[in-house]
């Protein structure tokens, strides 16, 4: 029997000296670099090649295409430029990702639905190029409802259809004994992502990477894997040794397109992937599959593509979906055997780390800022 561990000892002292060796390389993480390494482990126990060829994923590449259409004397929404580049649901996005990227030519000419400059400093520029603002807005006459499509996010959603079909939900039989978990958090455009390998046995983590990566995609729902995917990759490619299983903090099945994040890196790493969300995407919760452990099936177009499995002692549950080479009943039972409380224990471990980082290198920049 697993013996009991308190809240305390989980991501605490038992994390042991591995935990202690990627804080302490966290700390010395430099501010250049595209990715930089927590671990000292040389990234070959996963195979190099790719199972499947990668499509453009550039982002501001695309938005520049976007903006570049819109001239002198007139203006787009940020609805307008989500539909060029193929869903709307992009639309905040793109709010956002100018907001952090100010200088990107054009960006003054992108207005909100109701004509207010996307940048507060936009109105001055509109200002230089004859636009007179009533109450802060633009007049919809100068307004552009349509741009000529750029369909970056239709190529990336196609990709995620074509890949689905790649997706095996079957076992392969094998006992998993090395139970990774990757999550990854921001702090403006670093991302850190940790890959946190426990031991079924007795959920003690056995191997950690981490890796601060410099984020070039905005969130955009749906298109997590495009976000995550490089960082993660590099995380995972550094553990030490090869994970039985993977698990994601994300969704596998449970996705619009059936492929989401715990697919994708399935797929691209030819890995057992599943995943694990604290709120469900799609689907409709159904009485079929119910039983008092708290497992409630989920289904989606006329299928059971995931489990709503509520941890005992806990209220809210966790939405679990295949990734890849797994079934959708070995994927609930390794997430219920991983699980302490609330959340499976490598993901928890790899959140609890990630954070740390986030806060030591916050830490390191105020006092160099006081040193100043």
């Amino acid at each position: 029997m697993r013996p009991p561990r308190s809240r305390r000892d989980i991501g605490g002292p038992s994390m042991g000296r591995a935990v202690e060796r990627v804080f302490a390389a966290s700390r010395a993480i430099g501010e250049t670099g595209m990715v930089a390494v927590a671990n000292p482990g040389n990234g070959k126990s996963i195979a190099d090649a790719s199972p499947c060829a990668r499509v453009d994923v550039d982002f501001s590449k695309a938005l520049q295409e976007c903006l570049d259409q819109v001239g002198p004397g007139r203006v787009a929404t940020c609805g307008a430029i989500a539909r060029a580049l193929g869903d709307i649901r992009a639309a905040r996005s793109v709010a956002t990702w100018l907001n952090t990227h100010p200088d990107t030519a054009g960006s003054h000419r992108v207005v909100r639905a109701d004509g207010r400059p996307v940048l507060v400093s936009a109105s001055s520029e509109l200002e230089r190029e004859g636009f007179q603002l009533v109450r802060g807005r633009v007049s919809s006459g100068r307004i552009l409802d349509v741009l000529q499509p750029v369909g970056l996010l239709t190529t990336l959603r196609d990709e995620q259809r074509k890949l689905s079909d790649r997706v095996v939900e079957l076992d392969t039989g094998r006992q998993f004994e090395r139970i990774a978990g990757v999550d990854a958090g921001y702090d403006g455009d670093a991302m850190y992502v940790v890959a946190a390998c426990v031991d079924l046995k007795d959920l003690n983590p056995i191997d950690i990477a981490a890796v601060r990566h410099h984020v070039d995609f905005p969130y955009i729902p749906t298109y997590l894997a495009y976000r995550e995917f490089p960082g993660i990759e590099a995380a995972v490619r550094r553990l030490n040794q090869r994970p039985d299983v993977l698990l994601v903090d994300g969704h596998g099945r449970l996705h619009p397109a059936l492929f989401g994040i715990a697919c994708y890196v399935g797929v691209r790493l030819d890995l057992p992937t599943i995943g694990v969300a604290k709120h469900p995407l799609v689907g409709r919760v159904t009485k079929r599959g119910h039983s008092p452990s708290g497992v409630t099936a989920i289904e989606f177009r006329g299928q059971v593509r995931g489990y709503a499995w509520t941890p005992p002692g806990c209220e809210r549950p966790n939405f679990v979906s295949v990734g890849h080479r797994i079934s959708l009943d070995r994927a609930l039972e390794v997430v219920r055997a991983s699980t302490l409380r609330r959340y499976p224990e490598p993901l928890k471990i790899a959140d609890r780390i990630g954070r740390e980082m986030k806060r030591n290198k916050r830490n390191e920049k105020r006092e160099k800022g006081a040193t100043r």
